[in-house]
């Protein structure tokens, strides 16, 4: 059977022989093979086995570890990560289904797999026998959905603070998880508590960047773009932040122009009450002429992240973020 992560907790009351957890989100792809995990040792599987599939992987030697059973324990767990060609694990896996004694689990771990491979032979071998989790990024309302849920579990209930996790943690699943385990856990789960969260978490991540620049403060732009820059962090993720909120200020900015009603853009783009206020603010201080020079700008940040123009890229990241605070000049606050 085909399952999604979510849908994994409620079919581990019965174990099967075989799991292939597949995707390209790292946490969601370790959280579901821990659970399975746990599923079996709750299950009286005592031995936890592993085999990575790389240079000196031996297939006969794996065949024979599933056909011997165990000298320190009645049932073993197997989990094989996948390092290797695909094309190699799906002439090689169907042959070591029927190994796998009764009581006894395998657990495989590939990376992404489009949607024709998820339709492969070998594939629908495992999803015959077992269960395929396919642990996929989530972006957008489904992440929203998907982390309105968790709070759900936590017993929150609070559509702003899901907006905003989502907003915050989006390209970083677990980041998402452990501010919700940590809004558990505060006496009043609120806005708030959030703000210290995420603040405590990252204080100067690259969403404080964009917010005090939304905010007009120069002077903190300029310390946190720098300390960014001190630390290391990654330009492309600065960049991204950065021109996300430009072209949504630009959006803004031309339905202000057609007096059009901006709920349906906050709505789409996730925007929740207090960003709201932020970004109309913004865009009272910056015309739509330096606003388009400010994307400019973002197109050649991008052409120097990808080694296609040449360029400092933390200078330009820089001068946007000063542009967007409202610095006078190019790119500054409106004439």
């Amino acid at each position: 059977m085909h399952l999604k992560p979510e849908d994994l907790p409620a079919r581990l009351g019965d174990l099967r022989p075989v799991y292939l957890v597949c995707g390209d989100e790292p946490f969601l792809v370790e959280e579901a093979v821990a659970r399975i995990v746990a599923a079996a040792a709750a299950a009286g599987v005592g031995e936890h086995q592993r085999f990575f599939l790389e240079s000196g992987f031996s297939w006969v030697r794996f065949r024979e570890a599933l056909s011997s059973p165990s000298l320190f324990a009645s049932r073993s767990l197997y989990e094989l990560r996948a390092r290797e060609s695909r094309e190699n694990l799906g002439r090689e896996l169907p042959l070591c289904l029927p190994l796998i004694a009764p009581g006894e689990v395998l657990i495989v771990v590939v990376g992404a797999l489009d949607g024709a491979a998820q339709k492969a032979a070998w594939v629908e071998a495992v999803a015959s026998a077992g269960h395929v989790v396919a642990a996929t990024t989530q972006s957008g309302e489904r992440l929203f959905g998907w982390v309105r849920g968790r709070l759900r579990e936590a017993g929150i209930v609070d559509e702003e603070l899901a907006r905003r996790i989502s907003y915050c943690t989006e390209g970083n699943m677990g980041a998402a998880v452990d501010a919700i385990a940590r809004l558990r856990a505060e006496p009043h789960p609120n806005a708030e508590a959030l703000e210290a969260i995420l603040g405590d978490e990252a204080r100067f991540d690259v969403f404080a960047v964009t917010d005090v620049a939304l905010k007009g403060d120069l002077a903190a732009t300029h310390r946190y773009t720098d300390r960014l820059r001190t630390e290391a962090r990654d330009p492309i993720l600065v960049s991204w932040a950065l021109a996300r909120e430009l072209r949504l200020l630009s959006r803004i900015a031309f339905l202000q122009a057609k007096k059009a009603p901006l709920a349906d853009l906050f709505r789409r783009e996730r925007v929740w009450p207090a960003r709201q206020a932020l970004l109309l603010a913004a865009a009272r201080r910056l015309s739509a002429g330096r606003l388009r020079r400010l994307l400019l700008h973002c197109a050649e940040l991008d052409r120097i992240n990808k080694g296609r123009a040449v360029g400092d890229a933390w200078v330009m990241i820089e001068r946007v973020a000063m542009g967007l605070a409202g610095m006078p000049g190019e790119g500054g606050a409106r004439e």
